[in-house]
């Protein structure tokens, strides 16, 4: 019992200094004063080798499904660790729609807005700071071609002696994440994370994207122990 109680305390304790790590200088100057946040489109860029039949039109109805997919699971992962309690997140979010409908009335489709400095964001959405991401995507290997990798791979380990360390890397693609908390008075970053991703091509879609959400919102600030 007293083993358990001091690893809840040590992974509330690792998961509290993680949170102090990522404040910048103008945390405490601009944090305080933020009581409403949005989390606007996320801006995802697809990069590396890509198959000769995709097109460029096609890139970007990926890209845009993608955005809306990061923003709505970011404003869940942080909105489902929100509350008054101490360890978790005291600030309101707007929720995304009102967030994408406010863009919409101004004129500006989510793809577009990803252009608008974060002061003028924040004045279209009303709130005190935005919460921006960027998820780059960089290819290695189709699909298909992992997939035949991952087999040789399987067999070669299976039914000969070939050393497992020579065996081919499977890896799809790797994925660069960001996310900042951006003051809308002066638009200086308050809060900034970075991770990086290694993909396989038996991930499901929806599975990386709820991971990279999971893992910014846990290190989410404004909270109180």
């Amino acid at each position: 019992m007293k083993n358990l109680i001091f690893a809840l305390f040590t992974a509330l304790l690792l998961s509290s200094c993680s949170r102090e790590y990522y404040k910048t200088a103008s945390y405490e100057g601009y944090a305080p004063a933020h009581q409403v946040l949005a989390v606007v489109p996320v801006h995802t860029i697809t990069s590396g080798r890509i198959p000769p039949e995709v097109t460029e039109e096609m890139i970007e109805q990926i890209e845009d499904a993608e955005s809306q997919a990061f923003q709505i699971s970011l404003y869940n992962e942080i909105a489902r660790r929100s509350g008054s309690h101490a360890g978790e997140i005291q600030v309101a979010l707007q929720h995304y729609s009102e967030t994408n409908a406010r863009l919409k009335e101004a004129g500006f489709t989510p793809r577009e807005s990803l252009d608008l400095p974060p002061t003028k964001m924040a004045e279209i959405l009303g709130v005190d700071a935005v919460v921006r991401a960027t998820v780059r995507k960089t290819h290695y290997l189709t699909d298909l071609e992992s997939f035949g990798f991952d087999m040789a791979s399987s067999f070669l380990f299976l039914f000969t002696d070939w050393p497992f360390w020579f065996l081919p890397d499977s890896k799809t693609a790797d994925v660069d994440a960001s996310c900042s908390i951006l003051d809308g008075q002066a638009g200086v970053p308050v809060w900034s994370a970075n991770r990086r991703w290694r993909l396989d091509w038996n991930r499901r879609h929806n599975e990386i994207i709820d991971n990279i959400s999971r893992k910014m919102a846990r290190r989410f600030p404004y909270r109180e122990l």
